[in-house]
């Protein structure tokens, strides 16, 4: 907790903000001040006068949020960031350990990656064969068609010349 605490960036001063969140929630002061005739204390007395009543801890409870908001997301910036550099430099630690060591997942991941190109070279051999025997089937289902129609003309022309010689 403390290297967060020494760590945070220079924030305005609570006042500053209280200031700041006031004047945004008691706009209307800014626009009666404006609308308002004569100098400027008649008109700064004339803005206060209209304004009606001054909601000071309603202003504070948003300051306090505004700060706790800011915290909480330096805070979570500051443990996220803190986290990766751990993670980084476990990475380089593990990798220094691993310089003079054998390492075999290099080698398996190079079997697998040789059984899965000879498993997809014998897929498509499988779906060259089967494309193959789809055109063969085809052809012969074509060619019979084919057949069958000069068949029914045949059937047709004979029927038409039995017709015509019965007559």
């Amino acid at each position: 907790m403390l290297d967060f605490t020494e760590e945070q960036n220079q924030a305005p001063s609570f006042i500053l903000i209280y200031i700041l969140t006031w004047c945004a929630w008691h706009n209307q002061l800014f626009s009666h001040f404006i609308s308002a005739e004569g100098d400027f204390l008649t008109r700064m007395s004339t803005a206060f006068s209209e304004m009606g009543e001054n909601q000071f801890i309603l202003v504070l409870f948003f300051t306090c949020i505004i700060f706790l908001g800011r915290l909480a997301f330096n805070y979570f910036s500051f443990r996220s960031r803190e986290l990766l550099n751990s993670a980084e430099d476990t990475f380089e630690n593990i990798r220094e350990d691993q310089k003079f060591a054998k390492n075999s997942d290099i080698a398996n991941l190079m079997d697998a990656l040789t059984k899965t190109k000879q498993q997809l070279v014998e897929a498509k051999e499988r779906e060259k064969d089967a494309i193959k025997d789809k055109n063969d089937t085809l052809k012969k289902l074509l060619s019979l068609q084919n057949e069958l129609d000069e068949a029914n003309a045949d059937i047709a022309v004979l029927t038409k010349s039995q017709q015509l010689s019965a007559k």
